[in-house]
């Protein structure tokens, strides 16, 4: 993949806005610090539980988190009118999540089984990715589509190179009734759900000037 933001096969176009957060966003491209705040308060378990479900550990998931809401905030008057809060969010983050794999790539050496954290991130950062909020954040092919801006079927050969990549260094015991995948999504799931720091936590956290 090409260093930066713009991902091979990955593009980043416009979307419908989620209605739900249309007049916050009008209130904060005025201005309006307190409706910028409550546009943290609608997504910030959601970022914090992707970054958590990435990282392993709330250090690195919180700075992301920083990260994530201070490009928001630096960039919210640039947000047009037809480009959804919800993706306009993920965009960021997946920014700042590829950003982190990369400084953090690991390597499987040798031979034998590993753990699911050493197998995950082993894996290409973009793979690491759509994999984690495939089903740490039970996001569907079609709306991990629309935040890339690519075909389903691209996204559905990413999944699908991951999913390989983790199953061939997992022991089988590790599955569910067999050779499948259905361990590796419970797992990712149980992640993002266990180690997420609750609304009002995240909530308490400023966005950051740098």
């Amino acid at each position: 993949m090409a260093e930066g933001t713009n991902f091979e096969g990955f593009g980043f176009g416009l979307h419908q806005r989620d209605s739900s957060s249309s007049q916050l966003i009008v209130r904060a491209q005025c201005g309006d610090a307190a409706a910028f705040q409550k546009l943290i308060h609608f997504y910030d378990a959601m970022v914090m539980r992707a970054a958590l479900a990435l990282t392993g550990s709330e250090d690195p998931a919180q700075d992301i988190y920083f990260r994530v809401f201070r490009d928001a905030y630096i960039s919210v008057n640039k947000l047009d009118s037809s480009c959804a809060v919800f993706v306009w969010l993920h965009r960021i983050l997946v920014k700042h999540c590829i950003e982190y794999c990369r400084r953090n790539q690991g390597e499987l050496a040798g031979s034998g089984w590993r753990n699911l954290a050493e197998v995950l991130r082993a894996l290409p950062p973009i793979e690491r990715v759509v994999f984690l909020l495939k089903h740490s954040q039970r996001l569907k092919i079609r709306t991990l589509a629309e935040i890339f801006e690519c075909s389903p079927e691209r996204i559905a050969t990413v999944l699908q190179s991951a999913t390989i990549s983790t199953r061939a260094h997992l022991k089988p015991t590790s599955f569910i009734k067999g050779a499948n995948v259905k361990a590796v999504i419970r797992v990712a799931r149980t992640v993002g759900r266990e180690m997420r720091l609750t609304p009002a936590r995240c909530s308490g956290l400023a966005v950051r000037d740098s």
